[in-house]
């Protein structure tokens, strides 16, 4: 199943638990002022934890690194990941230590 539709169904259960949360939400990232790069979070959840759905094979690290950059750049602390995969759905936390 494409990830656009993961998201909207996600999305709805998000609005069905009473939870507040933005839906591809723009990141600025930026060193000294300027800004180098921006993403496109798929979730941000009651202004603090970043979601991000995948659908792949298996968990990549290039994933992980991709969430904490979103922490770092947000200054938030916490990230999940949600692998939709053959074998079902599979999630890792990912902590902001900074």
């Amino acid at each position: 199943m494409p990830e656009k539709y993961i998201q909207k169904v996600f999305a709805e259960e998000l609005k069905r638990a009473g939870l507040n949360f933005l839906k591809e939400c723009k990141v600025e990232l930026k060193y000294e002022g300027m800004s180098m790069s921006i993403y496109f979070l798929d979730f941000m959840i009651e202004d603090k934890i970043v979601v991000e759905l995948k659908v792949r094979p298996r968990m990549g690290y290039v994933h992980i690194k991709q969430v904490m950059a979103y922490l770092k750049a947000m200054n938030k602390k916490l990230a999940i990941l949600l692998y939709f995969t053959h074998e079902g759905v599979k999630f890792r936390r990912v902590l902001n230590s900074y």
